[in-house]
């Protein structure tokens, strides 16, 4: 059990018969309880030293990636507008169009009924594609924004 400071401060000890002065022996085996307990408290305070370092290494460490998340953040905000921006600049196609076919085209078409729906086959596929396309896109800047409010979360975090 660690000597405490009042111990210390209240031991008493004895004096010789034989001569003036305390008893050795006693005097000794304080000196050795006072010994251990200030070896303890050094290896104790040691302990603690190192872990405070090691603390804050870490606490460097971790400021270096909130610097390096923060950074993307912004970067990322960036990208994010100028993409915004950039499609809000575009008109946005509704549906792909058939090219003006010339009056021999229009010709071989009417003529053979076949021709016809497969033409008009093909435009809803062409249709279908870009819808999907669309959905996809808009799916994407969901996500986008999803990350972007979660990292803007974690930077806002203590």
């Amino acid at each position: 059990m660690p000597l405490t400071a009042a111990e210390v401060r209240v031991t008493k000890f004895s004096t010789t018969r034989m001569r003036s002065g305390y008893d050795m022996d006693e005097v000794d085996a304080f000196l050795d309880i006072v010994e251990a307990d200030v070896a303890q408290y050094a290896d104790e305070l040691q302990r603690s030293r190192d872990g405070e370092a090691v603390l804050r290494t870490q606490c460097d460490q971790l400021q270096v990636r909130l610097g390096m998340a923060e950074q993307r953040l912004a970067d990322t905000q960036a990208e994010l507008a100028e993409a915004q921006a950039a499609r809000a600049a575009q008109p946005e196609p509704v549906a792909v169009e058939v090219p003006v076919l010339t009056p021999e085209e229009a010709e071989a078409i009417a003529a053979d009924p076949e021709a016809s729906s497969v033409l008009a086959i093909a435009q809803r596929q062409a249709d279908e594609i870009v819808r999907h396309a669309h959905a996809k896109a808009d799916g994407i800047r969901s996500s986008v924004r999803g990350m972007l409010t979660d990292q803007l979360a974690a930077v806002d975090r203590p």
